[in-house]
């Protein structure tokens, strides 16, 4: 047994104390691992039985109540981590039929659709993006060019994490960023000890001549040498900058982050037919204001941990040369960061040239961005009409119908990535055929295999878009939505703006302590029946509410960026609440500005459409476009 001991440990499933000198016994540590799981099966097995009990005896009438206990039901596991999110998900395909809001086939069919199939290409080519290493490659260059001062650094951080996780997982995006920030910040340790940066002013009474000082070095045990202040105090806003430009990044794309799919989903299972949000529309709206939150974030880290470096940048006092090789400012500040350029250049060559794989992934991001974007044209026929027209086909209102959406795209894109070899097939270095005589051929290596698809792909993420689809439509099948709407019919007056305020800071706050995708799961169906209630376009508070959740950056629990951060020594809790704070101040008065004014504006959310309005389907004119 000593062996699964040791092996739980390793994975972090338990962790053995010291005690009076050594460890504690085998049989503490099973202790500690089985007491966990025992606690989550007994609540599991409580909430399911009280759920159920409780349903069932409800009036046969009350369909609205049935529903909301299985969402509640839902809503304390997933808060609670009792199951995992993606187990947890599957709660309402149990529950519904059993307590008779929808039947089996029909919940079925909720959890794999459209954007089920458009999240898991993007998964996909993320996965193979990732697999080459093009990722770093891309970082490490954007690093070199910026990291030339500490306000400059910390903006080359959040930039390649922003940019990143627009189209991979914040998570993988943090995770391979945080490494390279932590050999950058290990370089400057370096630095400081040659330069003597380390060495203490220590002041001593002198019986001559008063007071007297002196420098001194202090050394650990282990050879160390203590960080200055002001190093500690950079070393924090540095590693900040990168969960900070991850959460922000992935506001900027549809498929940036799952909260933006679970909004498109719900919507168009709550109003189907209705024009949602595709790529182009995402892009257009989202991308201004992801762009304005990083600059703030960046602005605020650095008047936070970096004050001198930044005002020395705005103003021009320490700036490069054309040349790179000059730099107007202190002899020690130009050592200190032509050694730190230098160290990031080294780490770009260790990559070599660009290989095969990274010029094919390259070009195919490209053309998948670009297709996504003239998919649909304003004023023009964007490809995939001009295919419409040539299929021929009418819709019910007499308009071609456009077959090819964003997921097509992706799919056809991903498969492409199980077909392209690893290696150059012109070159001669990729063996199409064996070789005469021989028997066995190994199979040439692709862009992307099976087995990475199966280990990275996030297959609790589209379980749990699913789980929201059930929840949508169970609250609209059950009635649920419209009772909601009118406790909240007293909001009717009351300025919208205020409203979308209220929303955002709430829907900030809950993310710190649930999953962003659970919690816009669980939330956007309300917010629906809120809008109706108030009479506002559902989507002027699914916007806010989604992007919202995306500005989690107090704790550790938040996010997945904000967990692998706080693994670094230099951060500390009271590090993250006290910036996160302010910087989910800042991020909620930027978003409620942006739904308010561009967003409401180019979205058209201006008026309140009929075909929101639950008790006016028969007088509302279905005028409106069907999604291209």
């Amino acid at each position: 047994m000593s062996g699964r001991y040791e092996e739980l440990e390793d994975k972090g499933l338990v962790r053995i104390e010291e005690e009076n000198g050594g460890t504690s016994s085998k049989k503490e540590a099973e202790f500690q691992y089985t007491a966990v799981p025992q606690w989550k099966t007994v609540f599991t097995l409580f909430v399911l039985f009280v759920t159920t009990v409780v349903s069932m005896n409800l009036p046969i009438k009350a369909k609205e109540g049935r529903a909301a206990c299985v969402i509640l039901a839902t809503a304390f596991l997933w808060m609670t981590e009792a199951l995992p999110l993606m187990i947890t998900a599957l709660i309402p395909a149990i529950m519904f039929p059993l307590v008779g809001i929808m039947d089996t086939k029909e919940v079925c069919a909720k959890y794999f659709n459209y954007v089920s199939m458009l999240m898991m290409g993007t998964f996909l080519v993320a996965e193979s993006v990732e697999a080459c290493g093009l990722h770093r490659r891309i970082a490490l260059k954007i690093l070199s060019l910026l990291g030339r001062g500490e306000a400059m650094l910390m903006l080359g951080a959040s930039l390649c994490t922003w940019i990143l996780s627009m189209f991979m997982s914040n998570t993988a995006t943090t995770a391979m960023m945080l490494p390279i920030v932590g050999s950058i910040v290990q370089s400057l340790r370096e630095i400081n000890e040659s330069m003597g940066e380390t060495l203490l002013t220590v002041k001593f009474d002198s019986n001559d001549e008063g007071k007297d000082s002196t420098k001194v070095d202090i050394v650990r045990a282990d050879g160390s040498r203590l960080d200055t202040k002001q190093f500690k105090w950079f070393c924090k806003g540095l590693l900040l900058s990168v969960p900070y430009g991850a959460s922000i990044g992935g506001i900027a794309t549809l498929t940036g982050t799952p909260p933006n799919l679970v909004l498109k989903s719900i919507f168009e299972a709550t109003f189907p037919g209705q024009k949602s949000v595709d790529y182009q529309t995402w892009f257009t709206v989202a991308f201004p204001l992801s762009l304005i939150l990083i600059i703030a974030g960046w602005t605020f880290l650095c008047l936070v941990y970096a004050r001198s470096s930044y005002w020395n940048l705005i103003t021009g006092k320490f700036i490069w040369d054309k040349s790179g090789n000059t730099y107007k400012g202190k002899n020690k500040e130009v050592q200190k960061w032509r050694h730190v350029n230098k160290t990031i250049r080294k780490e770009y060559r260790k990559l070599g040239g660009l290989r095969f794989p990274e010029v094919i992934l390259i070009l195919m991001v490209i053309l998948l961005i670009l297709l996504w974007l003239l998919r649909v044209l304003e004023g023009a026929d964007g490809w995939a009409e001009v295919h419409a027209k040539t299929i021929g086909k009418m819709d019910g209102e007499g308009k071609y119908k456009v077959y090819l959406k964003d997921a097509w795209v992706v799919i056809t894109l991903a498969l492409f990535l199980f077909v392209i070899p690893t290696e150059n097939p012109f070159r001669g270095s990729c063996k199409l055929k064996p070789d005469p005589g021989t028997e066995k051929f190994t199979r040439i290596k692709r862009l992307l295999d099976l087995e990475t698809v199966l280990k990275k792909t996030p297959w609790d993420v589209l379980f749990i878009l699913g789980g929201g689809y059930a929840i949508a439509a169970g609250c609209k099948d059950s009635g649920l939505s419209a009772w909601i709407g009118e406790q909240f019919s007293f909001l009717h007056n009351s300025p919208h703006v205020v409203i979308a305020l209220v929303v955002s800071s709430f829907v900030a706050i809950l993310t710190e302590f649930a999953s962003n995708t659970a919690s816009t799961t669980l939330l956007l169906p309300v917010l629906i029946s809120l809008s109706q209630a108030i009479k506002v376009h559902p989507l002027y508070l699914m916007m806010t509410g989604t992007l919202s959740a995306s500005l989690a950056f107090c704790l550790p629990s938040a996010t997945g960026p904000n967990a692998l951060v706080f693994a670094f020594k230099e951060i500390k809790v009271l590090d993250m609440i006290r910036t996160g704070l302010a910087m989910n101040a800042i991020s909620v008065l930027i978003t409620v500005a942006a739904t308010s004014t561009w967003v409401y504006t180019m979205l058209d959310l201006n008026e309140y459409p009929c075909w929101a309005d639950p008790n006016d389907n028969i007088t509302c004119n279905f005028t409106m476009n069907s999604p291209p």
